[in-house]
């Protein structure tokens, strides 16, 4: 197809337009071509890059090395016209070849040739290899060779950073892979803890490693700590097509958590994938993998009847393992050993390794359809059996009595006997006693300081207990949960907390508390940036208070956060009219400060929404100054002045703003 410069110019900017798949890389071929017969280098090099990392988003990697090699090939005769491409050519093919150890249909020794490429270019124009070892390290533990993987990941950490070094999020994140692949927990972990406790972040980070550091956070004790980061990390995931190994992940680790329930309520969401081949083939057998973790943990269950995809448990996980050892076959037959079999192979053969852990998330199986031989084992306990019971029992009602004789005065001792309690009576007390002495836990904990997060794991499990026998009572536990992670800054957890008990639309609250558990939610959800929902939990709280004369000053600072959320999502007309209303609510107050500084919000969103002549925040700001200047003397006068002082020097420095802004615009 015959195109000259300009109209393969219009063309790739209408290709930026599209999203990634075919249809795309079909355009930029098509482009490609046309660029190659024209007699703009420059430009057929963008086309190049371009079409080199859309084969990547169209799970066609092992078609860029092809793209790539020619794009190399322009840069090393015509160095002038693609000297400003420098940069993206060698970052992106770092990426490209990224994309080929993941790919069984790329011989080894063409992804060795592109490793080799790779160093010699980076060498030859003084960038680290920081990231050429790293990516050595990734490829060697792909092969099996811890070894080999230790060696470069130590050599990777040891050279310098540069402008072609991951972020260090990404780099945390395959160290960290590198010690779990070696069977190395906790120097996992220790990788990864930056990313997990958000110190180090990208677009897809935490995301990843919170996924991955599920199953070393329980093989190493981190109970909470595991539950956590599928609460704060599935939200980050869901849907996400590009992180298909990730929602794999959080399946497998409900899969062996005693939460199928919750699996197959992920795996519901995420059913058109199950079908779906599209995906790279490394993150098709990611997600399949963990697919199947959970199909036969259900099985074993004896739940293989149950609808899932298109199909039951047991006829989707036929299917399944069929395309599974197809896949790791091809890895085999490319890396020449068995590496990659044995390791999906160890991760389809995992147990649950805990029996059940309480996520404050609601989920429940299908009924197991048991035999009468099942039912008749469970029913003729022995006169042994029955005695030890008896003598358990009194034990564990002593145990109960004396703990909650001691929660008012002695907290610490109350909880030491109810755990005591708990631990010996989950098999000789009635359902309902276990949950009450689950409540009292929460108390005795409650009434020690900065337990915050002991009382979420303990308030969580409570709520696990009461879910068959009362809803409020969950519900309560619940919001218990949440507030604990809210106060000690796990807002992750908080978030999804708070939502599972306000979704029920039934708490044991009256409108005022309901509007103190709402605020605290638009305050998590703030810390995570999701402001638009904050706000909205802001103004529902302020409604729920709106007509309450002893809560009016709880109104209007849910008023301000309202406003101050819709500000920061860029909802400039809403959040004005927010802060007026505020503004309004603390006058009726006589909180002046307040008032004052509501009113400087709202007219700087005017000064920047305003492109006319029309002025309408110096109205508003000059009356705030009258209004301000005759305020008589009183115990406030020094904060009035203040106040004053500031809307004076703000008033200028929006006359300057506007002033600044009508000139730019002549």
């Amino acid at each position: 197809m015959k195109m000259d410069t300009v109209e393969i110019n219009e063309a790739l900017a209408q290709v930026y337009t599209l999203p990634q798949g075919r249809v795309r890389v079909e355009r930029l071929e098509i482009l490609a071509a046309a660029a190659k017969s024209g007699p703009d280098r420059h430009l057929e090099g963008r086309v190049l890059l371009e079409l080199a990392e859309s084969y990547a988003y169209a799970s066609e990697r092992d078609l860029a090395p092809v793209a790539y090699a020619r794009l190399l090939r322009i840069y090393d005769e015509h160095p002038v016209e693609l000297g400003p491409l420098t940069y993206s050519v060698h970052w992106y093919l770092k990426w490209m070849t990224w994309g080929l150890i993941d790919d069984p249909a790329v011989p080894l020794p063409t992804v060795y040739r592109w490793f080799d490429e790779l160093e010699n270019r980076y060498g030859q124009r003084g960038y680290s290899l920081r990231p050429v070892f790293a990516l050595r390290a990734q490829l060697a533990r792909q092969l099996g060779d811890r070894e080999g993987t230790a060696r470069w990941h130590e050599q990777a950490m040891a050279a310098p950073r540069d402008s072609m070094s991951d972020c260090e999020a990404c780099e945390r994140n395959e160290w960290g892979s590198g010690s779990a692949a070696s069977g190395d927990d906790v120097g996992a972990l220790a990788h990864w803890q930056p990313v997990i406790d958000g110190e180090l972040g990208c677009a897809e980070e935490p995301h990843r490693v919170l996924a991955q550091a599920l199953l070393p956070l329980l093989r190493t004790g981190r109970v909470a700590a595991a539950r956590g980061a599928h609460l704060t990390g599935y939200p980050l995931v869901r849907h996400s097509e590009s992180l298909r190994p990730s929602v794999a992940a959080h399946i497998e680790f409900c899969a062996l958590t005693g939460n199928e329930g919750r699996g197959l309520e992920i795996l519901a969401e995420h059913s058109r994938w199950v079908g779906d081949p599209g995906a790279d083939v490394g993150a098709r057998l990611a997600f399949i993998t963990g697919v199947c973790v959970l199909l036969r943990r259900l099985v074993t269950l004896g739940l293989g009847y149950v609808r899932v995809a298109d199909g039951t448990v047991d006829s989707v996980l036929v299917e399944l393992d069929t395309e599974i050892a197809g896949l790791c076959a091809r890895y085999d037959l490319r890396n020449r050993n068995g590496a990659v079999s044995s390791r999906v192979a160890a991760r389809l053969a995992g147990q649950p390794l805990v029996e059940r852990l309480p996520l404050g998330l609601r989920s429940r199986l299908p009924r197991v359809v048991r035999t009468s031989a099942a039912v008749a084992l469970d029913s003729e306990p022995s006169p042994e059996v029955v005695s030890s019971e008896d003598d358990r029992l009194a034990e564990v009602l002593r145990l109960a009595e004396f703990g909650a004789a001691q929660l008012a005065d002695a907290p610490e001792v109350a909880e030491a006997r109810l755990r005591e309690a708990l631990a010996i009576g989950g098999a000789v007390l009635p359902a309902e006693h276990l949950a009450r002495l689950s409540s009292q836990l929460c108390i005795a904990i409650a009434g020690q300081p900065n337990r915050e997060l002991d009382l979420a794991d303990a308030a969580i499990r409570a709520a696990a207990r009461w879910e068959a026998l009362s809803e409020p009572d969950l519900l309560h536990h619940t919001v218990i949960a949440a507030r604990a992670c809210h106060r000690g800054r796990r807002h992750g957890e908080a978030v999804a907390l708070f939502e599972e008990a306000l979704a029920a639309d039934g708490l044991p609250y009256p409108p005022a508390e309901i509007a103190t558990v709402r605020a605290q939610f638009g305050e998590s959800l703030n810390a995570l940036h999701r402001y638009h929902e904050a706000a909205r939990q802001f103004a529902e709280a302020a409604r729920l208070v709106e007509r309450d004369p002893d809560r009016r000053e709880q109104h209007a600072g849910l008023a301000l956060a309202a406003a101050t959320a819709l500000e920061y999502c860029d909802q400039d007309e809403a959040a004005g009219a927010a802060y007026q209303r505020a503004a309004a609510l603390f006058g009726d107050l006589g909180q002046v400060v307040s008032r004052a500084r509501c009113l400087r919000s709202a007219a700087w969103l005017q000064v920047w929404g305003s492109a006319g002549p029309d002025r309408p925040w110096l109205s508003a700001m000059q009356a705030l100054i009258a209004e301000l200047a005759g305020i008589d003397g009183d115990s406030s006068t020094a904060a009035v002045a203040a106040e004053l002082a500031q809307t004076r020097r703000e008033l200028r420095e929006m006359l300057d703003a506007a002033d600044g802004d009508r000139v730019a615009g002549e």
